[in-house]
């Protein structure tokens, strides 16, 4: 039988696995989203940046957040750089923390895609955001900054029903770019209904995909 590791070393693990696939997913891309859900604000965009996420992952370091992540990136991050201690806290109810964000951040990843619900003013406990997304395992909020970043992870689904509405259109853009180009979720039609809020965050090219009928209303 194969040696079991330990909690501490699974979880090291757990981020040098997901670093990249977080670099890939949020920090190299930006997020346009619109949703019924969403009354105080016409639509967000999600900027995501490295130091973002050390606070996902629930574990205490004296690293910086940029020290922590490009560490997990580049694969040198050890237990040594990492502890389950925190103020106000028992250490079996850190871990427990940590236990609950590590099973679920995998699931982050694509959390912009069909079937992902989102929740304006999200709270839950202690945990206030400006917007949180939800599918089955997991729940991801946001800040109330601008552009929001990702800053809170629970496991399953927290979001209120009666208040969550399915996301209607996702667009993407490479970080640092103007304008965005790609639909992810959501077609030429829904983009379209949305199309007076956020005309001028498209590229010309998605501009030129809509119908001669959508642009000839906008005029």
């Amino acid at each position: 039988m194969a040696d079991q590791i330990s909690f501490k070393e699974r979880v090291k693990n757990t981020l040098i696995y997901m670093a990249p696939r977080y670099k890939y997913y949020f920090v190299n891309y930006e997020y346009l989203l619109c949703s019924k859900a969403f009354i105080n604000e016409p639509y967000y965009i999600v900027s995501a940046h490295g130091d973002n996420f050390r606070h996902l992952t629930g574990v205490n370091s004296s690293l910086s957040s940029d020290e922590f992540y490009e560490k997990a990136l580049d694969g040198t991050l050890t237990e040594a750089d990492f502890d389950f201690v925190k103020r106000g806290q028992s250490e079996e109810q850190v871990k427990g923390s940590v236990r609950r964000k590590i099973n679920v951040l995998p699931d982050i990843i694509n959390i912009f895609s069909s079937g992902t619900k989102v929740e304006e003013d999200f709270k839950k406990n202690r945990v206030s955001c400006s917007f949180a997304a939800g599918k089955f395992t997991c729940t991801l909020g946001f800040s109330s900054s601008v552009p929001a970043k990702p800053m809170s992870l629970l496991k399953g689904n927290e979001l209120d029903p009666g208040k969550s509405q399915y996301l209607d259109l996702v667009l993407r853009r490479p970080a640092g770019e103007t304008q965005f180009d790609e639909i992810i979720v959501g077609n030429n039609e829904i983009l379209s209904d949305y199309l007076e809020q956020i005309r001028t965050l498209l590229s010309d090219g998605l501009l030129a995909s809509l119908s001669p009928t959508s642009e000839n209303d906008e005029q």
